[in-house]
C-alpha cells in the first residue's frame, strides 16, 4: 500500500470510527428507554445487559455503517480540502479518480464483511437478543424455551410432522407424530414416538409405534413397536423446525430461500413478501459501497463550503435512501415490482447518480 493510500484512509476511517461508535451509542440509549424497566424489575445483571447489546451489534451494523461511511467520507474530504491538501495532491499529478480508489476498496471490504455477518452471525445473535428480552418480561415464563404444537410439512419428501413440544435449545422433541405420504398424497406410514433426538446428523425416535396404510388411507397389518429407531433417510434438521418457529426477521437470505422451497403451496402474496425480504438481506449490506460512490463526487463538490453542508447532505441522503428502500420493498410485497428489482432498485439509482458524478469529475 502506497503512502498516499494510507493517508487518505486515515482521514476516512478515523471519523468513520467515531461516527460508528456515536450511532451505536445512540441506539443503545434509545433501546434502554424501551427495556430499562424490564431490566430493573427482573434485576438483570450488568453482564447480561452488556451481552444483550453485544448480540444486537451485528444486526445493527447493517443500518448504521452506511451513514457512518458517508459522514466519515464527507468529513475526511472536508478536512483535506480545508488544509488545501487536495489541491497539493492534484498538483503533484495524482488524479481525483486515483484518490477515490482506497476509499472505494475500503467500502467494498465493509460491504463484504456485513454480507458475511448477515448470512452467518447476525440472524442467530438477533434471535438470542430477542429471546433475552422476552425472558425479562414478567408475563413471559421459561416456556419461551419451547415451541408447542409445532407442525412441519416437508413437501419434497412428502412427510408431515406434528410435535407436541420442541426444545429450542437442545432440539429434543416430545410427542412426535410423522406421516409419510405417497406422491399422490395418500398415507404410507404413520409413526408415533414419545420423544426424538438429533444425533450425528440424523433423527433418533424412542418408544416408536408404526402403522402402515393402504392407498385408501386404511390401516393394514399389525402395529410395529420398537424401543428406538434411527431415521437415516430423513433430511429434516432442527434448523427446519426453527424456521417454522422464528420470525422471518431472524432468518438469513439462504434460510428464507430454503423456507420458500419447502413451502411451495404458499400464496403468491406471501411468497412475494418473503422473497422481497430475502433479496433485501443481500442488497442492504452493499449500501456501504453505494453511498461511497455517491459521497465521493458530492464531497469533492461541497468540501470547500464547510462541514455543516456535508452533514446536511448525509442526513438528507440517509433518510431519502431509506424512504426509497421502504417504498420500493412495499411495491415488491404488493407484487407491483419483482422481488429482485424492489430490493436492488434503491442501490441501482444511487449507484447511477454516483457514477455520473464521478464521470463529471474527470
Amino acid at each position: 500500500m502506497k503512502l498516499i493510500d494510507k493517508y487518505i484512509l486515515r482521514h476516512f476511517c478515523v471519523p468513520l470510527g467515531y461516527c460508528l461508535a456515536a450511532f451505536y451509542m445512540l441506539f443503545v440509549v434509545y433501546d434502554l428507554f424501551e427495556h430499562l424497566g424490564d431490566f430493573i424489575d427482573t434485576r438483570t445483571p450488568l453482564l447480561g445487559i452488556a451481552q444483550y447489546y453485544l448480540y444486537l451489534f451485528p444486526a445493527t451494523l447493517v443500518f448504521i455503517l452506511p451513514i457512518a461511511v458517508l459522514l466519515g467520507l464527507l468529513y475526511g474530504l472536508w478536512q483535506l480540502s480545508k488544509n488545501n491538501e487536495l489541491t497539493a495532491i492534484r498538483a503533484s499529478g495524482v488524479s481525483l479518480f486515483r484518490l477515490t480508489i482506497p476509499i472505494l476498496v475500503a467500502a467494498l471490504v465493509f460491504s463484504v464483511l456485513v454480507t458475511g455477518l448477515q448470512e452467518t452471525v447476525a440472524p442467530w445473535t438477533s434471535y438470542r437478543a430477542d429471546q433475552f428480552v422476552q425472558q425479562q418480561k414478567k408475563d413471559v415464563e421459561a416456556a419461551n424455551d419451547y415451541a408447542l404444537n409445532l407442525t412441519y410439512n416437508n413437501e419434497e419428501q412428502h412427510r408431515i410432522w406434528a410435535v407436541s413440544k420442541f426444545d429450542l435449545t437442545t432440539y429434543e422433541l416430545q410427542g412426535v407424530k410423522v406421516v409419510q405420504q405417497r406422491p399422490d398424497g395418500s398415507d404410507l406410514d404413520a409413526i408415533h414416538a414419545e420423544e426424538g433426538k438429533f444425533y450425528d446428523g440424523r433423527w433418533w425416535l424412542f418408544n416408536v409405534t408404526l402403522q402402515r396404510h393402504d392407498f385408501y388411507n386404511n390401516p393394514i397389518g399389525t402395529v410395529i413397536r420398537e424401543p428406538q429407531r434411527q431415521m437415516a433417510d430423513w433430511a429434516e434438521t432442527p434448523a427446519d423446525f426453527l424456521h417454522e418457529v422464528k420470525d422471518p426477521a431472524f432468518l438469513s437470505s439462504r434460510e428464507l430461500g430454503k423456507f420458500i422451497r419447502a413451502h411451495k403451496n404458499l400464496s403468491a402474496k406471501t411468497t412475494a413478501r418473503i422473497s422481497v425480504d430475502r433479496h433485501a438481506r443481500l442488497a442492504m449490506p452493499w449500501t456501504c459501497l453505494v453511498v461511497a460512490l455517491f459521497g465521493i463526487p458530492c464531497g469533492l463538490h461541497t468540501a470547500r463550503k464547510g462541514a455543516l453542508l456535508g452533514v446536511m447532505i448525509a442526513l438528507v441522503t440517509f433518510f431519502g435512501f431509506y424512504f426509497l428502500m421502504s417504498f420500493s420493498q412495499w411495491l415488491g410485497k404488493e407484487q407491483l415490482l419483482t422481488p429482485l428489482l424492489s430490493a436492488w432498485l434503491p442501490n441501482l439509482l444511487l449507484t447511477m447518480t454516483g457514477m455520473i458524478g464521478l464521470v463529471r469529475l474527470r
